[in-house]
């Protein structure tokens, strides 16, 4: 027997410039799904002189922890605002592998960033604690929102200092959409999950089949008590749309 009809899927990030041209438009079309975008957080600048007031000084550390592409940003929009000097000999560690080649559009690293092959937060401060004499600085939002790494860096008793680069501002998203009109949900950070507890304290999940790409969004999502039926990146599915597809097989049938 064919599962339930999936019939509106919500991905939780902004919408492409062009639907049409996007590969959201014919996913839409083979499985006759209504696709909607709804960011459900937005980052913030931190100005530079509130950055001055954190007094950190980039020759107090010997490693750089980078969690995601908006620490990369936000990070070297202030050094560079603020004429600072980066050390040629100061390590990286990322996330992932995402993050790590990103990382390469504002350095030329003398080092090889090092991360995660799988992408988890375990992992990465494994790796980290292998550079004991180390210490870093990890540019990140000051909020709760990457807590299961703070946990692991205090938990090996890494020696790290966190430096507010960006700020995260949650919309009530109650006001903008009703949740329980989705079949589907697909989050891509955990300040999705965040939100959505935040902006529906009572979630029941119900019937609604959640989506997570990452290994911070799945961890949050499963902490929130949430259960996670689409999942990616995996050895099968490395990207959301062919967990999604393998999903869709199950319950709609493809238009011709």
């Amino acid at each position: 027997m064919r599962a339930t009809r999936v019939r509106k899927i919500l991905f939780s990030q902004n919408p492409p410039a062009d639907f049409e041209k996007s590969p959201y438009a014919g996913f839409a079309k083979l499985y006759n799904v209504k696709i909607d975008f709804h960011k459900f957080f937005q980052v913030e600048e931190v100005s530079l002189n509130d950055f001055r007031k954190q007094t950190i000084s980039m020759s107090d550390y010997t490693a750089i922890i980078m969690t995601s592409k908006n620490a990369v940003d936000h990070f070297f929009r202030i050094v560079n605002g603020l004429n600072i000097k980066i050390p040629e000999s100061v390590r990286y560690f990322c996330a992932n592998a995402v993050v790590a080649s990103y990382l390469q559009k504002y350095t030329v690293l003398r080092k090889k960033a090092k991360f995660p092959e799988d992408g988890s937060y375990k992992k990465l401060v494994e790796e980290i604690a292998a550079y004991s004499s180390d210490v870093f600085l990890l540019p990140a939002a000051m909020d709760s929102s990457i807590n299961q790494l703070i946990k692991l860096l205090d938990e090996q008793k890494i020696n790290y200092t966190k430096a507010e680069v960006f700020k995260i501002s949650f919309p009530d998203m109650k006001k903008k959409i009703d949740i329980y009109s989705y079949d589907i949900i697909i989050f891509f950070s955990p300040y999705g999950i965040q939100n959505l507890l935040q902006s529906y304290p009572d979630f029941k999940q119900g019937n609604i089949t959640i989506g997570a790409f990452g290994t911070s969004v799945i961890a949050a999502a499963q902490e929130a008590g949430l259960q996670v039926q689409i999942i990616a990146p995996t050895i099968e599915h490395s990207s959301i749309f062919s967990a999604l597809d393998k999903h869709l097989q199950k319950t709609n049938t493809r238009q011709r």
